[in-house]
């Protein structure tokens, strides 16, 4: 079907694109690996840490990306 982003080769180049940055920069900032355990997926509405433990996880300690306090 004409006009699709998968036949918009341009934007689809520019998007990727994006995404290589922003998972270079996600990979070089040294993010823990338990982040990952405390967001949602699309394919399940809770996190993987309520899914294992049955409580909300707490992410007070949290900041910011690029945030220094």
């Amino acid at each position: 079907m004409l006009g699709t982003p998968q036949q918009n080769g341009v934007s689809e180049r520019c998007n990727r694109t994006l995404m290589d940055m922003v998972m270079s920069m996600l990979i070089s900032s040294t993010l823990p690996v338990y982040l990952l355990n405390r967001v949602p997926s699309k394919v399940v509405s809770k996190t993987p840490f309520e899914l294992w433990t049955n409580r909300t996880p707490g992410i007070r300690h949290l900041h910011v990306w690029g945030c220094q306090t």
